[in-house]
């Protein structure tokens, strides 16, 4: 996909999407010093992070404005566990109740379909800065039988590395044009992605978890790999 055919506003006047990556870093690289004086993951000054960044009622309303702005069902879904950013799912191709949600339960009744697909814009929105990423999440749901017991759905989230599908564009610049609104700045995900190492941050045990060293979005908003697959098994009922 070209400048030409991108449509999220960046390629302007402002140099385009190089020029936009090299600022972000340079802000990020006066960020994080403030929010990890150590620059070691998981040593964060607490009272500078938590003073700065989004809350429960910033995700709320700002969830309420992105519906309107998107057309689209918007859900908030709280951090999981280490994670220091709240989600925000756009439901861009699916049908309600959204996996998202289901996949909040302990159970599942009353499916249609023994294979469900649905496509979201997702923002993640840092919990210790004003600042929020973007991605294109595609979740599953299979019925895997099981003759010893119950049946289990298995849901799979499988985030991309960043946002592909054209049909989804009109809506990302829509998100991008209500963060900026909101004074909340958005990240490239390429540009989070980069090791932290990149940027003089220390790891604290992050890659004898995962195998790899953490990214800049793991110091801002995940606490794994940003595109890592994860998947729940759910009984049905």
């Amino acid at each position: 996909m070209s400048c030409s055919t991108c449509k999220t506003g960046c390629g302007t006047s402002d140099g385009g999407c190089g020029t936009q990556k090299t600022v972000q870093r340079q802000f990020l690289d006066a960020l994080l010093p403030t929010l990890y004086p150590s620059r070691t993951l998981g040593e964060l000054d607490v009272q500078v992070a938590f003073e700065g960044g989004l809350t429960e009622d910033d995700g709320l309303l700002l969830g309420q404005q992105l519906a309107t702005a998107t057309k689209a069902p918007v859900y908030l879904l709280p951090p999981r566990d280490d994670e220091l950013c709240r989600y925000l799912y756009v439901l861009c191709v699916g049908r309600e109740p959204p996996l998202c949600q289901l996949v909040q339960g302990h159970a599942i009744r009353d499916l249609e379909s023994d294979r469900i697909s649905e496509r979201y814009l997702r923002v993640a929105l840092s919990s210790v800065a004003r600042v929020a990423c973007v991605q294109e999440v595609a979740m599953e749901l299979r019925l895997a039988a099981d003759d010893a017991g119950p049946k289990l759905a298995v849901i799979s989230e499988q985030p991309r590395p960043g946002v592909f599908d054209p049909i989804l564009l009109k809506r990302l610049q829509k998100i991008v044009d209500l963060l900026s609104a909101y004074d909340i700045r958005h990240l490239d995900l390429g540009v989070i992605e980069q090791p932290a190492s990149s940027l003089g941050l220390f790891d604290r045990g992050f890659a004898e978890r995962f195998g790899c060293e953490p990214s800049i979005g793991n110091f801002l908003l995940f606490s794994s790999p940003a595109i890592a697959t994860c998947e729940v098994h759910l009984p049905v009922t």
